[in-house]
């Protein structure tokens, strides 16, 4: 298709009738980022490998790109199917829907509940049994101040009537990509990522996979199941890492490592993808180190809503979780 010199990526395909996917348009929330298969492009500071953000990046000659079709963002009616409870202040929720929703492994939906303010929260998957076609199951971390998840189990219970609208989000599994998989969480965070890791394992037995944890204390380490099937399937490479009493400690048969999750990556280089989701601190420790070893990084930073919402915002211009 025709464009014109300097135009950005987003442009040049809207001019044409081309959509290609995107949300903030100022290069935060990467919805947008692309492959440049033939060509290059002003990429203004955004690459990652052979990928760049296509609302940023401007045309400076011809160019091939490539992007992945995801499933259009849509609204369905649910209910609450189950409230299980997995770990100090962590729950799980189960959403049955009255249609399947289509997402990808690392994309969120906006839940609202009836009564309550609309929230995102990120797909996971069930922590002991399969995944249902119709059912929707989060993480969700109980905040004190948390507007929605405070009211989990007591004002939004079983049969609370729920609007999902999604799927959104650029940190999905990229079907094309098969090099070392580093997937990283902190807290809830793990969500997401197990997520990945659990579709990623099914997807191809045989690509390396390392899953990185970052828990608080040893008690926070809720998701010892989400191991126990990696390990089931043939993946060992999972490291526990603990803000404070690691000294001794275990989780099953893992010896559980002392500091924040980022200060245990494994080496990176340009053939790595990153999967991050949790505390945005962390997170943007792992895009500089990604970023250093030119590895590819898709980022899911959480950040909470509470009962002053507009106070507070994601990276990804849309409020956040709690």
């Amino acid at each position: 298709m025709p464009a014109r010199f300097g135009e950005t990526l987003v442009d040049a395909a809207l001019s044409e009738g081309v959509l290609i996917p995107h949300d903030c348009a100022t290069g935060q929330c990467e919805t947008c980022r692309v492959r440049v298969a033939h060509g290059s492009v002003d990429d203004r500071g955004t690459s990652y490998g052979d990928t760049v953000l296509a609302c940023q990046a401007r045309i400076i000659g011809d160019v091939a790109i490539t992007m992945e079709e995801l499933p259009a963002p849509v609204t369905e009616k649910g209910v609450v199917e189950a409230i299980t409870e997995l770990g100090p202040r962590v729950v799980e929720l189960a959403i049955r829907l009255r249609n399947p929703l289509a997402y990808r492994p690392g994309q969120y939906a906006r839940l609202g509940f009836a009564g309550f303010p609309a929230r995102d929260y990120s797909f996971s998957a069930p922590m002991q049994t399969d995944l249902e076609p119709d059912l929707l199951i989060f993480q969700i971390r109980i905040l004190r101040q948390g507007l929605v998840s405070t009211a989990l189990g007591k004002g939004i219970d079983l049969g609370h009537a729920v609007k999902v609208s999604g799927p959104f989000g650029h940190a999905y599994l990229r079907t094309q990509e098969n090099g070392p998989l580093v997937l990283t969480a902190s807290g809830t965070g793990f969500g997401p990522i197990w997520a990945l890791a659990r579709a990623a394992t099914l997807a191809d037995r045989n690509r390396s996979l390392s899953v990185i944890a970052g828990i608080r204390t040893p008690d926070d380490a809720y998701m010892r199941p989400a191991f126990d099937w990696l390990r089931d399937h043939g993946k060992e490479d999972i490291t526990v890492s603990t803000q404070n009493g690691a000294e001794g400690k275990t989780l099953g048969k893992m010896a559980l490592e002392q500091g924040e999750a980022d200060s245990h990556l494994p080496q990176l280089n340009e053939t790595t993808s990153l999967h991050v989701a949790g505390n945005p601190a962390m997170v943007e420790r792992v895009k500089t180190r990604a970023l250093a070893a030119r590895a590819r990084c898709y980022a899911d930073p959480f950040t909470a809503a509470t009962t002053k919402p507009t106070l507070l915002q994601r990276g990804r211009n849309f409020l956040r979780r709690m």
